[in-house]
């Protein structure tokens, strides 16, 4: 697998196939095999239905990349999926900011969060 650059300059100018084409080639991944993920994808409503109350339908939003992450001292192309438009360029912006001073450091703890049920006095 090759290794993943962020940094893709122009990416936004390019069409949507050779956005895909970049992707796959910064992945390491199979282009068709992309291309096909991202065009059926969608949920269909009787799998929407199962996962949720009162479904009516499905609401597609676009599917995109947030480009110039480094975390942890590896680059990190964040998959984005929104509504607005400028969301994907501003995190795009803050990211390549901060990878001039080296990226973002992140660490985790353990889950503090527990969930539980109890149901009492049924019949």
């Amino acid at each position: 697998m090759s290794q993943t650059n962020s940094r893709i300059a122009g990416f936004f100018k390019l069409p949507v196939s050779q956005r895909i084409a970049r992707v796959a080639e910064a992945l390491g991944m199979d282009e068709q095999a992309l291309r096909d993920t991202l065009q059926t994808a969608a949920l269909s409503t009787e799998t929407a239905d199962r996962m949720v109350e009162n479904v009516l339908g499905i609401f597609g939003l676009p599917f995109a990349v947030a480009l110039n992450f480094r975390i942890n001292e590896r680059d990190i192309l964040v998959p984005m999926v929104v509504e607005e438009p400028s969301v994907v360029a501003a995190a795009s912006h803050a990211a390549k900011r901060a990878r001039q001073g080296g990226g973002f450091e992140v660490t985790a703890g353990p889950s503090l969060m527990a969930a539980q049920i109890a149901v009492h006095d049924v019949s």
